[in-house]
């Protein structure tokens, strides 16, 4: 998925099969970034190289209501998994020193209770069946 608002024909004569990296017509370097988790858009984003973390998830629509940006993992085949506490630098104002690399995957993790409230229906069901069966041993 091409985003930025490239096209695949300026950047189609500069990809070459197994690049960490790929340039536009004007020098502009790109990187693919994989997205994964509790984002609006999940999937592979074509981003500038060293955007900052706000941007690359900004491409994903950004985390969706329930994220647990407290717990952000990043995974790189070089370097391993990486931890990020990015609701701690929203909320200090300060910069975010980390450096996403070609291929990289970032995970956002949904919290249990925002899990458990988009199950609600399976929450209210159970609710009814133990509602009922507490009804049936009260009046015996």
């Amino acid at each position: 998925m091409l985003s930025l608002g490239k096209t695949s024909s300026s950047l189609g004569n500069n990809v070459i099969s197994g690049q960490e990296h790929i340039t536009d017509d004007a020098g502009n370097i790109y990187m693919y970034v994989n997205i994964m988790g509790h984002v609006v858009s999940p999937g592979t984003y074509l981003i500038y190289e060293n955007a900052d973390i706000l941007t690359i998830l900004s491409q994903a629509g950004g985390p969706l209501p329930g994220a647990k940006l407290d717990e952000i993992t990043i995974f790189n085949k070089d370097h391993g998994k990486i931890n990020l506490d990015l609701e701690f630098y929203l909320e200090s104002g300060e910069m975010i020193n980390i450096t996403i690399r070609p291929n990289d995957t970032i995970f956002i993790k949904q919290s249990f209770g925002s899990y458990l409230f988009s199950k609600s229906n399976l929450i209210n069901s159970i609710l009814q069946v133990l509602n009922i069966y507490l009804t049936i041993m009260i009046n015996n």
